[in-house]
């Protein structure tokens, strides 16, 4: 895609300030790109915009092409093509970084910035929580609180009440000032971005609403073995970067935003409670009707349940990738199983789950980070997580000393 100009190019893929700076733009240098840069260029020194990425030869000379735009001695756009063109050729293409002379321009904003790498977060100051995770000694407990954006504080309200929930944590911004507000306002230990672990099943095939007062619920929920074969769509043809770089931006937004002052949480929803939300539907209760199918369908909530886990393992080594400084995985409706059947539909993929997330974390050269695990009601399995990967997260049914 090669838009005309910047002006056109923002339109095309909503890109804001910040997404320019953090993605960085790029081209090779063939026929028909050096246009489009320059007019990228000529318009991005007018908004303020930055070009990162760069050897810093291009740097240097992009910013003189800007100071000389912003003077107005570059006045048309004829003048600003030949000139910036011919001083791009001449100074800057000898240097330039081999990344950036085979990269190109970004098709979608979000997707380029989510799959950029996390570079100048401001230092972490606060790390109680993480160092718990990791089992160390800690000079006071950590605290923070699952649903920690929430309709507690006026500030939310007055958000998600202007915006909708919907809007609120598919867009950055808004889900970054979400997220930190508590933190802000209460000196939280770690602050959980603003999501919903819902945003994973489009992926597999099943679109979902909210509507006031009642529970999201699936518009094409699976019902049968067959709407498996005909719904889910395969997790290894979906990028996540692509379908997800919005969440992702928000995770790099709020790193910046918390400036330090707590680590922040990435998190997913486990492939059992993911199955039973594309089982939910506006008339019936997705628990009682996933409860139903397994005993009906095995085979086809195998199926569904393989295919999430390995988008939940995407979805969490990208938000790592982005920032995210500590993982969880929500069970949210693991304790509706029996024992039995949480051996069979819920237990395998959280523990497969732990240990590919590790696995793809450490491929990627990136730092290891806490993954915590919490199976909502299934306190009969604690010992069976002791050496999962996952540290465990416990309510107040578990005795500390047991669980110890």
């Amino acid at each position: 895609s090669r838009p005309s100009s910047l002006v056109e190019y923002r339109e095309e893929v909503g890109m804001d300030s910040y997404r320019m700076r953090r993605t960085g733009l790029g081209c090779r240098p063939v026929a028909g790109t050096m246009m489009v840069v320059v007019s990228m260029i000529a318009m991005a020194s007018r908004l303020g915009w930055t070009l990162e990425g760069a050897s810093p030869a291009l740097q240097s000379s992009v910013q003189t092409s800007a100071r000389a735009i912003n003077r107005g001695v570059l006045r048309s756009q004829h003048h600003a093509r030949s000139s910036v063109r011919r001083q791009l050729t001449r100074d800057c293409f000898a240097s330039v970084d081999s990344s950036l002379a085979t990269s190109t321009i970004p098709a979608a904003a979000a997707a380029a910035a989510a799959s950029a790498e996390p570079v100048n977060f401001p230092q972490l100051k606060n790390d109680l929580l993480l160092r718990a995770a990791r089992g160390q000694a800690t000079e006071r407990v950590p605290v923070w609180i699952h649903r920690q954006a929430g309709r507690y504080l006026p500030e939310f309200r007055s958000i998600a009440e202007k915006h909708g929930y919907m809007k609120c944590f598919n867009t950055p911004e808004i889900a970054a000032d979400l997220t930190v507000q508590p933190v802000h306002k209460y000196a939280m230990d770690a602050a959980i971005l603003f999501s919903d672990i819902l945003v994973l099943l489009p992926l597999m095939g099943v679109e979902w609403q909210i509507s006031a007062g009642v529970e999201p619920f699936a518009v094409n929920a699976i019902k049968t073995g067959d709407d498996v074969e005909s719904t889910l769509v395969d997790a290894d043809t979906v990028d996540i970067h692509d379908k997800l770089g919005y969440v992702l931006e928000s995770v790099k937004l709020t790193r910046h935003k918390l400036e330090g002052k707590a680590p922040l949480i990435g998190f997913s929803g486990a492939p059992w409670t993911l199955l039973t939300y594309t089982m939910h539907t506006a008339e019936s209760n997705g628990r009682e009707n996933a409860l139903e199918f397994i005993k009906k369908y095995p085979e086809a909530a195998t199926k569904i349940l393989d295919n999430a886990t390995k988008l939940v393992v995407k979805y969490l080594i990208a938000k790592v990738e982005a920032g995210a400084q500590m993982l969880q995985v929500f069970d949210s409706w693991a304790g509706i199983l029996s024992k039995d059947d949480f051996d069979t539909f819920s237990k395998p993929y959280l523990l497969k789950i732990a240990k590919e997330v590790k696995a793809g974390i450490k491929a990627k050269g990136l730092d290891p980070v806490p993954m915590t695990v919490f199976p909502r009601g299934c306190g009969h399995s604690l010992s069976d997580f002791e050496d999962s990967g996952h540290q465990q997260h416990i309510n107040q049914q578990i005795p500390t000393q047991h669980a110890t």
